[in-house]
């Protein structure tokens, strides 16, 4: 009767890696946090109309309906966003020239652009000459008082934890103080320093989006009356 082959030497490595591996896996899987570091408590779900004080430093959960008391409000140009808003956003472009070159050749056209396009770098800047600065630039404004039932928070800190996409918010030359008003021409809801129908270059468009304060579920950490946001998810 012919003897078994004894299995390949291969195998067997093949066999205890795989069987390593498990065991430290598992072993992972159960390992204490490290020393000093606590294990991230659960959130405790809490009504939003009201505030618990024994829940003071723990991490809560609250939904509901965001209420803005006082409107986001960009205070350079005096655009005021209304109450659905929690966050006024001011984008800001520039009309500049722009070089496309292939090889020898280079072509040159005017774009709108919302950074600076260095002109000395160009083959042929005499002739194509961009400002070297923003007269006003792109910006975010939080509304200063949000509340999610009985809790406040931090507008600025809750856009950049829920990311909402903005909207269009139109505005007209009309809802700027008179020192300003004189200085821009509005067209499709955007405002222009120079002809919205003919732009030059050092032209600038400034067009505002708001992020709207909806109905979403925010936990975060109780202090006082303020909800320190830690994780937020827009309701469905």
């Amino acid at each position: 009767m012919s003897r078994r082959s004894k299995p390949p030497a291969l195998v067997i490595v093949l066999i205890a890696v795989v069987v390593v591996a498990v065991g430290a896996y598992a072993w992972w899987q159960r390992r204490p946090p490290p020393s000093g570091v606590s294990p991230e408590p659960p959130a405790v779900s809490v009504p939003a109309d009201r505030i618990d004080p024994a829940n003071e430093g723990r991490v809560v959960e609250v939904s509901g309906d965001l209420q803005v008391q006082a409107p986001a409000r960009d205070s350079q140009l005096g655009v005021e966003a209304d109450a659905s808003a929690m966050i006024l956003v001011r984008e800001v472009e520039m009309r500049q020239w722009q070089e496309q070159c292939s090889g020898e050749a280079c072509s040159y056209r005017q774009i709108w652009s919302s950074q600076l396009i260095d002109s000395s770098r160009f083959r042929q800047p005499e002739s194509h000459r961009n400002p070297d600065r923003m007269p006003v630039t792109s910006a975010r404004f939080a509304a200063p008082d949000v509340r999610l039932g009985a809790f406040r928070i931090d507008a600025a800190a809750f856009d950049m934890v829920l990311r909402t996409r903005p909207v269009p918010f139109p505005v007209t030359s009309a809802k700027l103080p008179s020192n300003l008003a004189a200085s821009f021409r509005d067209a499709d809801g955007a405002l222009y320093t120079g002809d919205p129908a003919k732009p030059a270059v050092g032209d600038v468009r400034v067009r505002y989006r708001v992020v709207p304060a909806g109905r979403l579920t925010l936990t975060g950490i109780q202090r006082g009356d303020r909800l320190i946001p830690r994780k937020s998810t827009a309701s469905p």
